[in-house]
């Protein structure tokens, strides 16, 4: 590296710049150790720069002040590892995400190093050229790119980076481009070039052909043709996007029964992806993947029976071949067989197809069923019976209690697996009530460790679980038990005895040490709070300094307090949380509760609609306080773009009323139309999800008359 290449960086005012970790006067060091002959050191300055003036894919005003410099080292031949310094700059220019003011001075300073840049499409490095596509594909103008582009075409002999410079030309100029992309299409081709050209043309929205989906099945028969491919981390998937529902599903039947297990497993997740995303895909994709259960590679089989479990559609056509598979020999223990095994298990047990009973029973005295499938039982509220509650029992008693108290590491995640299995078996006996009678010894036993539903079973078993008084009657008086442990216990008591007294002297005694819990479980209970109080307004009105733990349990105490009536101690505790920076929507969401005499606090709830982390808690703040009714709908668009719908969106809609119109016509169109709902999910679970969450967005549409 010449020394030249940061020459002036110290002339930067970095102290008055930021980045995501705060004050960006590390920089300059950075940068100097991100190219160290101390690999160790340079890496671990390459990352902290991908996590700070590019964090996630948001960019700081550090950023435009950084480019410059990380140009200058990329393009000196003298500087080490440029290959991460050039997918730095490359991740900088393709993202979007930083405020208009920031955005367009990272796009200036790009711009004035493209001619200091172009010239590494032609180093000797095969890898700096590859990520110099990704790059260059990303910069403007195209007057500049387009021509470089097109002349290293035709001296290039890598077909990886010859897709680069074909995704470079569609996404820098796709108008010009586009002959030229569909000539590469060609079958004299190689497969990763004509695979480049299907991905530039589907991402720059070209028009599509028969024979461009022809040569998605040509180029993906075999395998991937684009593996650790800067552009794309799924091109495959990218590319079928594209493509029409009728045609994409035999593009998926012809890969899934012509090519190789890896095209087979493609196909499937492809299939099941536009499922996530179009409600209408659904019956005509499901019979591909009930068929892919039968399979002859397990990872195929697999990724099939992760598809059914979700899609309701395909599950009744996979059902006798998922009867099959639990009906065989017991699998390996962490195994794709023993997964395979879990997911038929889930499919049958949501059909209602009693055929997964007795694969159960002895899967799980086998230690072989893991959470997913018991909290499922729960989920459909499967009932109680002699043969599942005798095999709960068997289980619950092959596990050693003492993992409870493991310290070593292997022993610790032992109790991991325990833990995990021990919450479901007990919420299961917990959901099941007085008709699992027959567990309470076996519940008895974890009581003096319980982390998970044993006492909570025994107080929904009542009366029945008579035997568990002794056990809780200890645990609840014991000093070196938690409070909420001793809590719960004295709950327990009232539900088995009726006699409320056991909650109110546990009550009183935790008054001090623990007024949150001790509160909350005087309301579920009836009890007053007047003992309470001036512990809980002590907790509200102190200040708790920046610790996260305490700003959260003032909010909690505060909250306990509004309840009574009183609304100093919440403003107090609010605006505090507000100053600190920590849990800014429970702050938020408190003062909204606090109503019209939180006004003080609207200057800073206005600030936060700045964030989206935090501007739907602060509009719907803005709305309980002032009545102002714009914020709130503007955060809804936002926010249901972001996450999707929940139980947010219903409270928003309810708390606007009439002033949500203006968002009705999006709202019709995602519980009608085929999209699915916007936002993230659960992988395997994506499908039901959106489902679910149709319901509930047509529910609350009707209710409010809409």
């Amino acid at each position: 590296m010449t020394a030249a290449a940061l020459d002036g960086i110290d002339d930067v005012d970095w102290a008055s710049l930021d980045h995501a970790y705060g004050s960006a006067e590390d920089v300059p060091q950075t940068l100097r150790h991100a190219v160290s002959e101390d690999d160790e050191v340079a890496g671990e300055a390459l990352e902290h720069l991908f996590g700070s003036i590019y964090h996630q894919g948001t960019l700081y005003s550090a950023t435009p002040w950084a480019v410059p410099f990380v140009a200058r080292l990329a393009a000196d031949p003298g500087t080490p590892r440029r290959v991460g310094l050039v997918h730095l700059l490359g991740a900088i220019a393709e993202t979007g995400d930083a405020s208009p003011e920031v955005l367009a001075d990272v796009r200036a300073a790009l711009a004035r190093e493209t001619a200091r840049l172009l010239p590494l499409l032609d180093d000797p490095d095969v890898e700096l050229r590859h990520v110099s596509t990704y790059l260059l594909g990303n910069l403007t103008p195209a007057a500049e790119v387009l021509p470089a582009v097109r002349a290293r075409r035709s001296r290039e002999r890598s077909p990886r980076v010859v897709a680069g410079l074909l995704a470079a030309a569609g996404r820098v100029a796709p108008a010009e481009s586009a002959e030229w992309l569909v000539g590469e299409l060609a079958p004299a081709r190689p497969a990763a070039v004509r695979a480049g050209a299907l991905w530039a043309i589907a991402d720059a929205g070209l028009p599509w052909s028969g024979a461009a989906t022809g040569a998605v099945v040509d180029c993906w028969l075999d395998g991937e043709p684009l593996r650790n491919w800067v552009w794309s981390a799924s091109p495959f998937a990218d590319v079928v996007a594209r493509i029409d529902d009728a045609p994409f599903v035999e593009l998926c039947r012809t890969l899934f029964e012509r090519g190789s297990a890896d095209a087979a497993r493609r196909a499937v997740e492809a299939a099941y992806a536009r499922c996530v995303r179009s409600r209408s895909a659904r019956a005509a994709c499901a019979p591909l993947l009930a068929t892919a259960v039968e399979h002859a590679d397990v990872g195929v089989r697999v990724s099939a029976a992760t598809a059914v479990r979700d899609v309701p559609a395909a599950a009744p056509l996979a059902a006798d071949a998922l009867a099959a598979v639990v009906a065989g020999p017991a699998p390996d223990v962490d195994s794709p067989e023993e997964q395979l095994f879990e997911l038929a298990l889930e499919v049958l047990i949501a059909l209602g197809d009693p055929r997964w009973r007795s694969p159960f029973t002895a899967a799980l005295q086998a230690g072989c069923v893991v959470p997913d499938v018991i909290a499922l039982l729960i989920d459909t509220a499967v009932p109680c019976d002699p043969v599942l509650l005798d095999a709960v029992r068997r289980r619950l008693a092959a596990l050693p209690p003492e993992w409870a108290r493991a310290s070593d590491y292997d022993a610790l995640l032992g109790r991991m697996r325990w833990h995990n299995e021990v919450n479901t078996l007990t919420r299961l006996l917990h959901r099941w009530g007085a008709d699992a009678a027959e567990a309470v010894p076996d519940l008895v036993a974890l009581v003096p460790h319980d982390q998970w539903w044993a006492v909570r079973a025994l107080a929904a078993m009542g009366p029945a679980a008579t035997a568990a008084v002794p056990v809780l009657s200890r645990v609840r008086a014991d000093p070196a038990a938690s409070w909420r442990h001793r809590l719960d216990c004295a709950e327990a008591l009232t539900a088995i005895t009726g006699d409320v007294g056991h909650v109110a002297s546990c009550v009183a005694e935790a008054a001090v040490a623990s007024p949150v819990p001790a509160a909350q479980t005087a309301l579920r209970h009836g009890l007053p709070l007047d003992d309470l109080l001036p512990a809980l307004r002590d907790l509200a009105t102190t200040a708790a300094a920046d610790d996260p733990a305490t700003i959260r349990l003032r909010i909690e105490a505060a909250r306990l307090l509004l309840g009574t009536g009183d609304t100093t101690a919440p403003l107090r505790a609010a605006a505090d949380a507000l100053d600190s920076a920590r849990h800014v929507a429970d702050a938020a969401e408190l003062a909204g509760l606090v109503g019209p005499p939180a006004a003080s606090l609207v200057p800073r709830l206005r600030e936060l609609l700045a964030d989206r982390h935090d501007t739907h808690a602060a509009a719907l703040a803005i709305r309980r306080v002032t009545g102002e009714a714009q914020p709130l709908v503007d955060a809804v668009r936002q926010r249901l773009a972001w996450v999707g719908t929940g139980p947010w969106l219903v409270e928003s809609l309810r708390e606007l009323g009439d002033d949500a119109t203006p968002l009705l016509p999006a709202l019709h169109a995602l519980a009608e139309g085929d999209a699915a709902m916007p936002g993230g999910g659960i992988h395997g679970r994506r499908v039901r999800q959106d489902d679910e969450e149709r319901r509930l967005l047509r529910k609350t549409l009707a209710g409010l008359g809409h």
